[in-house]
């Protein structure tokens, strides 16, 4: 009889259950079709903790729960029915692969299987380069992935010099993201390891210099002379770039392609030599000829210090004059080896337009062209900018915001993530002329969002050069602006000019301070018997810390079919 009335309990006790159960809960049937969603993507796959998810599908709605595995999101933001971003919470496990399930708060759901897994950091470029460097304070940019998307959620971690480690500084929140770091370099940072660590773990190393800020007393500047270049030339260009070879010695050459020879024939030269510390070239070495004849074209260098490029680097020659006279828009790359030879040249993505005597800097691994003069040697205002891959090529040229001006044979350079423009012919000027048209000592600034790479737009510098100056050099070093020699108001050929060289600090909001003139015993006139027009100047910094000058060859002031093959340098 007992046992009758026991079985009578345990079927009582499981029917209230089952009838519990269906009270306490509604089946999908119960749930309208709108309301239960279905989730078709997740994205990243991989990332960490607080990395933003990117959900797609169907039937989201206001109120909506994400779980990442068994872990609720506390991050959820609905966009629309079919787009929902949620952080990736704290607690998950990491290197394994989770499910992603979203719940509607009438409790339709959808699970999306292995489609998460939280990894390590992963440090790909420490200012768009592999063998970054840096002074203290100076601002740094960490690319890669899985960093996570919210700060102070990991820390960018600096050598010490002792074996240990310095946090550096985040200070907006916009400045982390989950592939996108901006910091600075940590005052006591020193050479070694730089990583970023979060809750799953910690990244690969990437070495980072810690460089001392560059020594320039351009108020007592002294130019000497140095090997000659092989041959008289001007409406060349020139770079100066760091290689470093198969024991991770690094030496820094200087290269110097095309140009015009006395006879006004343009030239496919390419040549390069080593910079010596003492500031003699080591010798001219003959490198792989431009496939044709150029003048009066752009020059840059991509190389592990300054890009994310493979290898020892690319030398690019943009745009120019050909031997017929006509401006071109046709783009030439070569790789450099690591014993600063070069391979082959060939055709990367051309220019938009033709142009010469155009303005073009890399910065963040893109390159930005401004300026420059058509065929008919009228200027132009365009400015554009391409991405280069790992490879060397060219992604495809981008319009920026035009210059306030049409402007060629300006200088154009990059300093602290802006982009300037320096004096410059406005009006239709023919490359040889030596004498100005209408030149212009305003100054152009611009804004490169770290993020994106765009600009904004231009604003004039409230200080000018002083003098109207074309065709002349523009160099940045030590913190300074700095210009030499080229066309100027009051210049003779036969008599050495007071605004020779001139320079300006650059402040921290981007601005250029006052120019002042910068002196010394032996000027270019004085050491090389010539005021000089479409030269080329490089600037670099040399094994103790010290920036330095270099201006090669040139037009003659006052005699421009003389060409020079003179080299100074301070």
């Amino acid at each position: 009889m007992k046992s009758i009335k026991n079985k009578t309990r345990i079927f009582l006790f499981a029917l209230m259950g089952i009838i519990i159960s269906f009270t306490g809960c509604k089946k999908d049937e119960d749930i309208p079709l709108s309301e239960i969603p279905t989730v078709s993507a997740v994205t990243p796959a991989e990332g960490t903790v607080s990395t933003e998810l990117t959900i797609e599908g169907t039937n989201f709605m206001g109120g909506i729960t994400v779980y990442v595995g068994d872990f609720p999101c506390s991050h959820v933001e609905v966009s629309s029915s079919t787009v929902i971003y949620a952080k990736v919470p704290s607690g998950i496990p990491a290197n394994t692969l989770l499910p992603v399930k979203v719940v509607n708060p009438s409790g339709g759901d959808a699970v999306h299987k292995d489609a998460f897994k939280a990894i390590d950091p992963v440090l790909s470029f420490v200012n768009s380069a592999t063998k970054p460097s840096g002074n203290h304070g100076s601002t740094v940019i960490l690319e890669g992935r899985a960093f996570g998307d919210l700060q102070g959620e990991g820390e960018v971690l600096f050598s010490d010099g002792t074996g240990g480690t310095i946090a550096a500084v985040i200070e907006d929140d916009d400045d982390w993201t989950d592939e996108f770091i901006v910091t600075t370099v940590p005052s006591n940072a020193a050479d070694g390891p730089v990583v970023i660590t979060t809750e799953i773990g910690t990244s690969n190393e990437i070495e980072f210099k810690v460089t001392t800020a560059a020594t320039f007393s351009p108020s007592v500047i002294n130019w000497t002379e140095t090997t000659a270049l092989p041959l008289a030339v001007s409406g060349h260009k020139s770079s100066s770039l760091p290689i470093a070879d198969d024991d991770e010695i690094i030496s820094q050459y200087v290269f110097v392609t095309g140009g015009r020879d006395n006879d006004g024939a343009a030239s496919d030269q390419v040549i390069s030599g080593v910079i010596n510390i003492d500031g003699s070239i080591s010798s001219w070495n003959s490198q792989t000829s431009l496939p044709a004849p150029r003048s009066f074209h752009a020059l840059v260098a991509a190389t592990p210090f300054n890009s994310r490029v493979g290898g020892s680097g690319y030398l690019f020659v943009l745009g120019g004059i050909n031997d017929e006279g006509g401006a071109i828009s046709g783009v030439s790359v070569a790789a450099l080896n690591n014993d600063g030879s070069l391979q082959g040249w060939s055709a990367a993505r051309a220019l938009p337009e033709p142009l010469h005597s155009a303005g073009a800097v890399i910065f963040r691994s893109t390159i930005y062209v401004a300026g420059g003069a058509d065929t008919e040697n009228n200027p132009v205002s365009k400015v554009y900018k391409a991405r280069i891959t790992e490879e060397g090529q060219l992604e495809e040229w981008e319009t920026l915001p035009e210059l306030p001006v049409s402007i060629a044979y300006h200088g154009f350079v990059s300093f602290g993530g802006y982009l300037y423009t320096v004096g410059g012919e406005t009006g239709e000027a023919a490359p040889d002329q030596g004498s100005q048209v209408n030149a212009t000592d305003d100054i152009f600034y611009s804004r490169i969002n770290l993020r994106t790479g765009e600009i904004g737009e231009w604003t004039v510098n409230p200080n000018s050069l002083g003098k109207q100056r074309s065709k002349h050099s523009t160099l940045v070093l030590g913190g300074n602006i700095f210009v030499s020699s080229g066309l100027y108001s009051g210049l003779s050929g036969n008599v050495g000019g007071s605004s020779e060289n001139s320079y300006a600090s650059i402040n921290s909001d981007g601005t250029i301070g006052t120019f002042a003139g910068a002196t010394g015993s032996q000027t270019i006139f004085n050491t090389g018997k010539s005021n000089l027009f479409n030269q080329s100047g490089i600037s670099y910094i040399d094994s103790d810390g010290v920036a330095h000058v270099m201006i090669l060859g040139g037009a003659k002031v006052g005699s421009p079919d003389t060409k020079l093959d003179k080299v100074l340098f301070y």
